[in-house]
């Protein structure tokens, strides 16, 4: 009887020691951006959810993107300003860049002002964003198997310096390192989301970014502005 309890024991202390799931980190990381790269269109929501970051003197709070590669865009950024909420829609498209102000239509902004907007599809670029920037985080490390969207992923700890963020997004510009979850399909290896904490609100303070990434490879469909948009140009300095 005691070899019998003895052996369960043995057993029960190896499955608690040893029995868990054996991930590379660094391997998915690789494994999702290569799937990252190969899609042609996407979507994704960007929320603010720690600190406050301004964009062309609003309060980001969210942007919500329809992304066709390699350039084109349809992103709604949600801000606000003295309390009150607004959707300002910017559409990238054919080198072009169109901003539709509330109750306006599309209209064609140039000059720092157009390049003011961040550039979405940069995001995905395959040469210098997601794709490029996932797989150099420092350290990763895997967390866990979560449930994501209804889609079983793994959860990466890593860290990316300021710089690579940066790339990624301009707005996003941290005084330091920047601590990233990310959550990779255990199956087909896409990105499903990803969770960004760094010093890059406004002031230098500490803000949260949480990217959440839908419609790979689905049906996008940018806007075309009517050929008599109005052309807005940032006045000469």
């Amino acid at each position: 009887m005691n070899r019998i309890v003895g052996a369960a024991l043995a057993a029960m202390l190896l499955s608690a020691c040893g029995g868990g799931e054996q991930v590379d980190a660094a391997k998915v990381l690789r494994d999702g951006a290569a799937a990252m790269g190969k899609l042609k269109t996407v979507d994704a929501t960007l929320k603010l959810t720690k600190g406050s970051v301004t964009l062309q003197g609003f309060t980001l709070v969210s942007a919500r993107t329809a992304v066709r590669l390699p350039a084109d865009s349809d992103t709604t950024y949600t801000v606000k300003q003295q309390g009150v909420t607004i959707g300002l829609e910017v559409v990238i498209s054919g080198g072009h860049v169109y901003l539709r102000l509330p109750f306006s239509p599309l209209q064609e902004v140039t000059g720092p002002e157009a390049a003011a907007f961040p550039d979405m599809a940069k995001l995905f670029d395959s040469s210098s964003g997601l794709p490029a920037v996932i797989p150099e985080g420092l350290s990763p490390k895997y967390v866990s198997t979560d449930q994501v969207a209804g889609k079983s992923a793994y959860q990466i700890s890593t860290t990316y310096t300021a710089d690579q963020v940066r790339g990624l997004l301009a707005e996003l510009n941290s005084t330091g390192p920047v601590d990233a979850r990310v959550w990779v399909d255990t199956s087909n290896r896409l990105i499903h989301k990803a969770l960004l904490t760094g010093a890059f609100g406004d002031g230098g303070l500490q803000a949260t970014v949480e990217v959440d990434i839908t419609g790979f490879d689905s049906a996008v469909i940018i806007p075309s502005p009517p050929a008599s948009s109005t052309r807005i140009s940032s006045p000469s300095p």
